[in-house]
């Protein structure tokens, strides 16, 4: 979660920086910058390079994030009832967290097990199968893999959240050959029949 809010941070962080960059060049007095030496191969190059630059462009790329954000703004306003889509993520975050903890204590490393996360279903050539309705791809939250064999498939969710649609996806993927997944060594694992990816279900 820590981690979640740091990214953020240094994201909006840089933002700011490049739009006050944009504001700081467009004040800048080129022709100050060869008084200290007008024979100065340094500041001449130094000048011409400001000259080049495209303050304009810093510009409208400034005012292009300020409509963004404002926009976003309203987006989330006016979906508040359902959530801010940050917190969303961070209680998602968190969810995730709480059941890789009780897998790591469920299928201790020690006896040889192994949790994949963020795991695609592919075939048995190692290619990503994709849903032949929607297109899409599907990644599953935790694998867990023993052996050689996938012993376990674990998607987190809401409490709320319907999955009917995300595991009809899945089935599809599987009927199309999407029955393997790689572990952490690239090694292709298969996912046996008689294992189904089960909806775990946290506030």
């Amino acid at each position: 979660m820590i981690e979640s809010v740091a990214i953020a941070t240094k994201k909006i962080m840089g933002e700011v920086a490049i739009k006050a960059a944009g504001e700081v060049l467009q004040k800048i007095d080129t022709s100050k910058l060869l008084d200290f030496s007008n024979d100065s191969e340094v500041a001449k190059g130094t000048k011409d390079a400001v000259n080049q630059f495209d303050t304009s462009k810093a510009q409208d790329y400034s005012n292009d994030r300020t409509d963004t954000e404002s926009a976003s703004k309203q987006e989330h306003k006016g979906t508040k009832e359902k959530g801010e889509p940050i917190q969303n993520k961070v209680d998602g975050l968190r969810r995730e967290e709480e059941v890789e903890q009780e897998l790591k204590e469920k299928y201790p490393e020690e006896e040889g097990y192994e949790i994949i996360s963020e795991a695609y279903l592919r075939d048995e050539n190692g290619n990503i199968v994709k849903d032949p309705e929607t297109g899409e791809a599907r990644r599953i939250d935790f694998v867990v893999v023993k052996d050689g064999k996938v012993v376990d498939s674990v998607e987190v969710t809401s409490k709320t959240a319907d999955k009917t649609e995300q595991t009809a996806k899945e089935n599809r993927i599987r009927d199309n050959g999407g029955n393997y997944i790689k572990d952490s060594n690239g090694n292709l694992v298969e996912i046996p029949k008689d294992i189904q990816t089960r909806i775990e279900r946290r506030d």
